[in-house]
């Protein structure tokens, strides 16, 4: 299976169908996008024990996991290096609006590589806490490391790289407005208020694991999409039958996995009695959400907004 859905499956606790809803860029006003004030050095509370002291902004950033592009290029900020760097440019549909002016240096899938991150020259390092344990001694000889707690909230996690980079104004900006967008699109979808909505992935067989009610914000009343899930579905992530999914019986069923993959599951599908007597599937309400939007960064709230957006206007 490609190697970045295993490594969006591991951070998870939580463009197919509607392809083409999103080419645009987060907005980034010139006056948001400049550097905020002095600041230097400063102490970023991370994921450490001790945080991270760093004593002057830095201008060349690692990443050591493909998700974190997502919150530097939200915040203006494209890292210099990233593990799987093309790859993720070429498939991550919260990246197709950068992939071409993009320029970061791909240190391979191993996070582990400390030759090519050596290489790259970095100030500041940035991967997720327990991703790094046996080399963090290392990596620190490099460059200072933040870690990230991948069970923060994208708010969270896109203020303390903001703090990385002095860019808290921008941050906070761009927060409020994604929230905004979240709330709008929550009331657009109460027009589909008494439909039920099944959110899958697939497992190495083409079978279907549901995410769980409470592992993405999709189904959160609160702070999410306020999505209903139907009856039956899990709150935890769990491999689903055919048979248990007819028994939910799902008016919308959106597979958010990597796009060939999800459609390979569809076509075996296609010959089975139970799987074309849901609602979903005689409705054409089968939707794909392309893989990068597990990651539940910033950029992937926003592009799944504008998807639910696209939704509730059909």
């Amino acid at each position: 299976m490609n190697r970045l859905i295993g490594w969006i499956a591991s951070i998870i606790i939580l463009a197919g169908v509607l392809a083409g809803c999103s080419e645009t860029p987060v907005a980034v006003t010139p006056e948001a996008s400049k550097i905020e004030g002095e600041g230097w050095p400063r102490t970023i509370k991370d994921a450490s024990d001790n945080g991270v002291v760093l004593e002057k902004r830095p201008e060349r950033i690692a990443v050591l996991h493909p998700l974190y592009l997502d919150y530097f290029f939200a915040l203006d900020t494209p890292p210099i290096a990233s593990t799987s760097a093309a790859e993720a440019l070429e498939k991550f549909a919260t990246l197709q609006p950068y992939a071409e002016s993009a320029d970061i240096i791909d240190l391979g899938s191993d996070s582990a590589n400390l030759e090519k991150i050596i290489a790259a020259q970095p100030d500041v390092i940035v991967t997720f806490k327990g991703s790094v344990d046996t080399i963090y001694d290392e990596l620190n000889k490099i460059a200072p490391v933040i870690l990230i707690d991948y069970t923060d909230t994208w708010e969270k996690t896109t203020m303390l790289l903001a703090e990385v980079v002095g860019k808290e104004k921008l941050a906070e900006e761009t927060i409020k407005e994604t929230q905004e967008m979240i709330v709008k699109t929550k009331e657009q979808l109460s027009t589909l208020e008494n439909k039920t909505f099944a959110l899958l992935r697939v497992d190495s067989k083409a079978n279907f694991n549901a995410q769980g009610s409470k592992n993405t914000m999709y189904y959160n009343q609160t702070s999410g999409f306020g999505l209903s899930a139907p009856k039956g579905y899990p709150e935890g992530g769990e491999s689903l039958s055919l048979e248990g999914l007819s028994d939910m019986n799902p008016d919308y069923i959106i597979i958010q996995h990597d796009i060939d993959v999800a459609k390979a599951a569809l076509k075996e599908k296609e010959s089975s009695k139970v799987w074309n007597s849901l609602e979903a599937v005689k409705n054409n309400h089968v939707l794909i959400f392309d893989n990068s939007l597990n990651s539940a960064s910033i950029l992937a709230v926003r592009l799944a907004s504008e998807y639910f957006l696209k939704l509730a206007e059909q």
